[in-house]
């Protein structure tokens, strides 16, 4: 014959135990939001003027002020641009999370070992980011570029 009085014994415990479980899950998680924020972009950028000429060459890029931690502008082969924010997709609420350098069309976050393409629509090559860039639309007004959102 089982003891009640055991089983009971055994009963709370288990619950405790999941209860214990539940409250560990729910403290480890990051409470903040760890996302690349929406912000309001609307910038015209006029790429006859002598701060933009690395961008004649196809496979250069350019930092520029905007967006969450600034703007990266890639050119491609031909008229192709590709634009997008230097925040990088893995813990990007940290200060140090920002795109700080681009080589062979590869951009570089600061503050982990992620590596995006920037030919690929901004993709992540490396971990431990898994999402790719925040990338930003462009259009043409006149010889000017205009970047939004």
């Amino acid at each position: 014959m089982i003891n009640p009085f055991l089983f009971c014994k055994i009963a709370t415990m288990k619950l405790s135990i999941y209860i214990l479980s539940i409250g560990l899950l729910i403290a480890s998680c990051n409470s903040k939001d760890d996302y690349i924020p929406e912000v309001y972009v609307d910038i015209l950028v006029n790429l006859s003027s002598p701060e933009y000429s690395d961008l004649q060459i196809p496979g250069n890029s350019i930092f520029i002020k905007g967006g969450v931690e600034g703007i990266i502008i890639y050119r491609c082969n031909g008229d192709c641009y590709k634009v997008y924010d230097r925040n990088c997709s893995y813990e990007p609420s940290l200060t140090c999370s920002v795109i700080d350098s681009v080589n062979a069309g590869f951009a570089y976050c600061g503050c982990c070992p992620s590596m995006f393409s920037l030919e690929e629509d901004g993709a992540a090559r490396n971990s431990p980011a898994l999402l790719p860039l925040k990338k930003y639309y462009w259009t043409w007004e006149g010889n000017r570029m205009r970047i939004s959102n």
